[in-house]
């Protein structure tokens, strides 16, 4: 099925909310906004990378201005949820995230049991000249060879008010 969104009357985009089925009436899927919604992007996605960098600055998230202000231009767009149908589905929530951005996020390092790094140096997880390894740069597979996939920019995430309001 697809809903669609809709920001202040104006449609901004669709989804099919496909993603796996969480509880609690979270539902959550790829969005696909359409040219006006393209536009809104960065006031619908921003609250992510204000909180990530008020917190990496050891702000207090809940009084930093950036993170604030990302939150009233959320807020302003006032997004409302419709069904297959046309009819308005109530939500305690919507928030977009820009896919862009979360891959750009580095993974923590990897830690042992104790908290210490696994390796120190990038050079420790490959030493062409360690002979007790078998490292080979011709390996074969019997796995078929698969391209890497695009995935669409945006995911969205919304709360349900009733938590039966869409099936799953």
């Amino acid at each position: 099925m697809t809903y669609s969104l809709w920001s202040r009357g104006r449609l901004i985009g669709r989804t099919d909310l496909g993603f796996v089925y969480r509880e609690n009436g979270c539902r959550c899927g790829w969005f696909h906004p359409n040219e006006l919604g393209e536009k809104l992007m960065p006031a619908a996605t921003g609250i992510s990378p204000a909180m990530r960098a008020a917190y990496e600055a050891g702000k207090d998230v809940l009084r930093d201005p950036d993170f604030l202000s990302a939150c009233d231009y959320e807020h302003a767009l006032e997004m409302r949820l419709h069904g297959p149908n046309g009819d308005v589905i109530e939500t305690e929530m919507i928030g977009i995230t820009d896919t862009h951005y979360l891959l750009s996020i580095p993974d923590p390092p990897m830690e042992d049991d104790w908290g210490e790094p696994l390796f120190t140096d990038e050079r420790e997880l490959f030493d062409p000249d360690d002979e007790e390894d078998d490292w080979s740069m011709d390996f074969e597979s019997d796995l078929p060879w698969e391209e890497p996939v695009e995935h669409p920019r945006y995911q969205i995430l919304i709360r349900l008010k009733d938590h039966d309001a869409i099936p799953y």
